[in-house]
């Protein structure tokens, strides 16, 4: 294998100097790839300053809140995220902003009302989530004060998408994955001088999400130009909500297995095992942290060869973004797995001895990144329902190995059902883009 890489490196190199397309790719994608280096950098270390000088127990807090969040949001947004992306990158196209304001509005007037729900609802139900689920009545107010920031969330990661959607892919990627952590950093170490309270980091992520929120309204409505066009109305709500309904029960079961077995820690185990088991996984999400700055630019690339009837180039570019992405996880993969303790060791003292959690989850990223982006030519190629059953079943999968697994063995358990997860989805997604296109998506040594 390590002489096909070494021959592949000298492929890229030329292939590099003489396709214009895959030249396009890489140097793109490396400018995403900076912006998004920028956001783990500054959410480890979130992580390891939490973790230091608030403790385990704190960042425990932040990973339930941030959980619920997250699973609240994707509910709110309704699927009208990727949606919204795909109808304004066609009509940014034939540069029609008026009929991008009138589907961006028409998207909100549902969000909006569902968001309010699920704020009253979470609102309410506090104390039954904090006592009866969790275990922790200690954290009703805390949920309360969470329930509010389900608007501001939504808002922003609809903005992302809808930035994403005018093709631009920095500012996209920049609000996706980096302006809460580095505005979360900048406040948490000027906090570091006045505040020592376990509630600080949670609150500096509330704080954060609603700065993001405003700057991505800021942006989109600079971007299009708000105030210089009226609404012309080319997207029934019909057809908006039916593009959209595949992606939301796809984007629910991804997140279920995202955040699922944080949750279900957080029902069985002190919020310091919830804080080391995700300062674990995101430790872990350093090997593929290529892949969402080159499927940002990939994606739309492969969606564009699709509507052209171009299999073979749909093919060329699922195969040029998944060698990009081996490569470069390999690269950060492998000092991440020989010394995992010496990585645990920098959050301090209550994160080591668990190493081979970390080497499990290490090994389930790589097969990540092996896989390429399966499930993202089944979402650019009109397979949203293949792609939402393969989410199903995979989530099916994780859901049930986290309930037998998490409560005798704890963070090992919450591992393995995360592998588990990650294995079941890209297999899946593999065989249903072999099945429907004829060509396989994960990364073959010397194959170009």
């Amino acid at each position: 294998m390590i002489g096909s890489l070494r021959n592949n490196f000298g492929a890229w190199r030329n292939r590099f100097v003489n396709d214009a397309s895959f030249r396009h790719l890489v140097r793109a994608s490396f400018f995403s790839l900076l912006i998004r280096v920028a956001g783990l950098g500054t959410g480890f270390l979130v992580t390891v300053i939490t973790s230091r000088f608030y403790g385990a127990d704190a960042l425990g807090i932040v990973s339930i809140c941030i959980a619920i969040l997250s699973f609240a949001s994707v509910i709110g947004k309704l699927g009208m995220d990727v949606a919204l992306m795909r109808y304004i990158a066609e009509l940014f196209t034939l540069g029609n902003f008026a009929a991008i304001k009138h589907v961006y509005l028409k998207s909100f007037r549902f969000i909006v009302p569902v968001c309010i729900v699920i704020t009253i609802i979470l609102y309410i139900f506090s104390p039954v989530i904090a006592g009866s689920i969790f275990h922790k009545p200690h954290l009703s107010g805390l949920l309360k004060i969470n329930s509010l920031f389900v608007l501001p969330l939504v808002i922003l990661l609809v903005n992302s998408e809808s930035i994403r959607g005018l093709h631009r892919i920095r500012a996209y990627t920049f609000l996706q994955t980096s302006a809460v952590s580095i505005i979360a950093t900048i406040l948490l170490i000027f906090s570091l001088a006045f505040y020592t309270d376990r509630f600080v980091p949670v609150s500096i992520q509330f704080i954060s999400i609603t700065i993001a929120s405003v700057i991505s309204i800021v942006l989109f409505y600079k971007l299009i130009e708000w105030n210089k066009h009226g609404k012309v109305a080319v997207i029934d709500s019909r057809k908006l909500i039916r593009t959209s309904s595949p992606m939301f029960i796809t984007t629910i079961m991804q997140l279920v297995m995202t955040w699922g077995g944080t949750l279900i820690m957080a029902a069985y185990y002190a919020e310091s095992e919830v804080g080391v088991y995700n300062a674990i996984v995101r430790i872990s999400t350093f090997t593929n942290i290529s892949i969402l700055a080159i499927n940002s630019i990939a994606s739309p690339r492969i969606a564009a060869a699709f509507a052209s009837g171009k299999s073979a180039e749909m093919k060329k570019l699922s195969m040029e973004a998944t060698q990009l992405i081996f490569i470069s996880s390999i690269v950060v993969f492998l000092p991440l797995f020989f010394f995992p303790h010496l990585v645990l060791s920098v959050f301090g003292k209550d994160f080591t001895g668990n190493e081979f959690s970390l080497e499990l989850l290490l090994a389930g990223q790589l097969f990540v990144s092996f896989s390429g982006l399966a499930s993202q030519v089944l979402n650019m190629a009109d397979r949203e329902k293949n792609l939402r059953n393969n989410a199903v079943i995979a989530a099916v999968f994780n859901i049930t190995a986290c309930f037998i697994l998490i409560p005798p063995y704890g963070i090992l358990g919450a591992c393995i059902s995360q592998v588990i997860g990650m294995v079941v989805w890209n297999t899946l997604c593999i065989y249903s883009v072999k099945k429907k296109f004829g060509f396989l998506t994960f990364y073959r040594p010397g194959k170009l």
